[in-house]
């Protein structure tokens, strides 16, 4: 049975319309929303009214734009209350940004990418940063790669084979085969290490975690520039990121055996 048969498309335009909204102090007009999500104005106009009429879009006084509205703050407030174990592992991740000097970042997978749920900025003049939201490829980059490691393989073929994988740039592996054998090779050594397969000029390392509270796979990781990724600086960062890794495993995985996902 095809799921896609009882999707409704008006609530999936109305979600596309929110997401457009990911981005800090985000306001946009009606004919940006309309040419970003490829929709005509008039069907534009009436979701962002109903939006708007619901609370979920607030329309700035005095302009035609619109902004994020209360119940999305609400809604955000509720779900971060839910992140518990965000919280038992920030002190961690402040850690790993302290010891490496570079971005840290964890992720949880969400259907088929991997989100960033929390993350702490370099101290580098140079930085590469992520934001809260911000979602990863599961098939490229050191983040969500990661993720994939700590899937049973049979989740991952799935995830694979299910549909042509986009590329980013022209490091982007996108053969499902060749990426299973990438998976299997990885998975011994419990880690990702990716340059320039999402964005270039960027080098991520993440370790795959398990958060049983969320019963959700994610990973812990950084990411730099490609200038700093010397053989030397590679060692000492997947170090510091196996062994943030270990620790928070500790704390957010049940011990084997009490539950799977």
């Amino acid at each position: 049975m095809d799921p896609s048969r009882y999707l409704n498309q008006s609530v999936l335009r109305s979600l596309r319309i929110l997401e457009l909204f990911a981005k800090p102090n985000s306001s946009l007009a009606i004919p940006e929303i309309s040419r970003r999500i490829g929709l005509h104005r008039s069907t534009v106009h009436r979701l962002v009214l109903t939006l708007e009429s619901a609370g979920w879009l607030r329309k700035i006084s005095g302009s035609e734009f619109y902004t994020l509205g209360l119940k999305v703050l609400t809604l955000a407030s509720l779900a971060d209350s839910g992140f518990s174990s965000r919280a038992v592992v920030r002190p961690l991740l402040e850690e790993l940004a302290r010891k490496t000097g570079e971005t840290a970042v964890l992720s949880m997978a969400n259907n088929s990418e991997a989100v960033c749920v929390d993350k702490i900025d370099s101290s580098q003049r140079l930085t590469i940063s992520s934001e809260i939201g911000q979602p990863f490829p599961l098939h490229a980059g050191g983040t969500g790669f990661a993720v994939l490691l700590g899937m049973p393989e049979e989740r991952v073929r799935s995830l694979l084979f299910r549909e042509p994988l986009p590329a980013f740039t022209e490091k982007t592996e996108t053969d499902p085969e060749k990426l299973l054998e990438r998976y299997r090779a990885l998975k011994k050594n419990g880690y990702a290490v990716s340059t320039g397969a999402v964005d270039p000029g960027v080098t991520g390392i993440a370790a795959p975690l398990f958060f049983s509270a969320e019963n959700a796979y994610g990973s812990v990781g950084i990411t730099m520039p490609a200038g700093r990724a010397s053989e030397e600086v590679i060692r000492r960062m997947v170090e510091a990121v196996l062994e943030t890794a270990a620790a928070m495993r500790r704390k957010v995985e049940l011990p084997k055996g009490e539950d799977s996902l």
